[in-house]
């Protein structure tokens, strides 16, 4: 009887984690740029009702998290103006928060850091100072595909290809031990390079999206399902569709007619 009621507890507890919603804190920062470019604090305050639509439990702030808000938040998403700057603090109470599993999604500037070495050991890559280059303006992302569709990311699974008005950067510092998801080609160049990546260590996940630069970008229904899948899969959730709507899945597939 005993081992059974144990047995009954231990199922009980697991069908209440699953239950359980995400919990995700939203690293926002100031406006940096033009109109609709670098959006940071629209962003945070779109995104916090986005998400709790969703189903998510959500915080956020112009600012790191304290350690206190981290403790509380299973998955980090960044989209800050050199959103990789903290303090000695703020590092520990990363390194505290990714030791227990918690993931990271890093969008666009968050990439750059004043400490380009410790992010890149974070995240896997890195702006660096007079190395790493942008252009703006329009771009062809290519999602990087696998011969065997049944090892294909699940990130972005079913996605084709999009033609967008945004921002690559390229000659970043990246670890060899990323997985690319996907690629444009700079000016003046033949080979591509990685504009979105996963990145995983010890016990937790990041995920890197580049595009981001114009605030439109975030309103496309095929850009927001692969941002929502990203943050699933930081958290490790069993299905990363859970936060996407039908229309925004539907669009992976038919991006040139979502993106008019």
């Amino acid at each position: 009887m005993k081992l059974l009621i144990s047995h009954l507890t231990l199922l009980a507890l697991a069908l209440g984690a699953s239950a359980a919603p995400l919990r995700v804190f939203i690293r926002g920062g100031i406006k940096t740029h033009g109109p609709n470019a670098h959006e940071h604090e629209r962003f945070l305050n779109d995104w916090k009702p986005l998400l709790t639509q969703r189903g998510i439990s959500t915080d956020g702030a112009k600012d790191w998290p304290t350690a206190q808000q981290l403790q509380a938040t299973d998955v980090l998403v960044m989209y800050a103006q050199d959103g990789g700057n903290a303090t000695a603090e703020q590092k520990a109470n990363l390194a505290e928060f990714t030791q227990r599993g918690g993931g990271i999604v890093v969008i666009h500037t968050a990439v750059v850091s004043d400490d380009p070495a410790w992010w890149k050991s974070v995240i896997g890559g890195a702006w660096i100072p007079k190395q790493t280059k942008w252009k703006e303006g329009p771009m062809d992302l290519s999602y990087v595909r696998n011969q065997d569709p049944s090892i294909q990311h699940p990130i972005t699974l079913k996605a084709v290809d999009f033609h967008l008005d945004d921002e690559i950067y390229y000659d970043l510092d990246l670890s060899p031990d990323i997985r690319v998801l996907a690629t444009s080609v700079p000016p003046k160049a033949q080979t591509s390079q990685p504009q979105m990546w996963t990145y995983e260590k010890d016990r937790y996940r990041a995920f890197v999206c580049i595009p981001g630069h114009l605030y439109g970008t975030f309103e496309k229904p095929f850009y927001r399902a692969i941002l929502l899948r990203g943050i699933a899969w930081a958290a490790q959730r069993p299905s990363l569709d859970e936060f996407c709507t039908p229309e925004e899945l539907t669009s992976l597939s038919k991006p040139e007619e979502k993106s008019n």
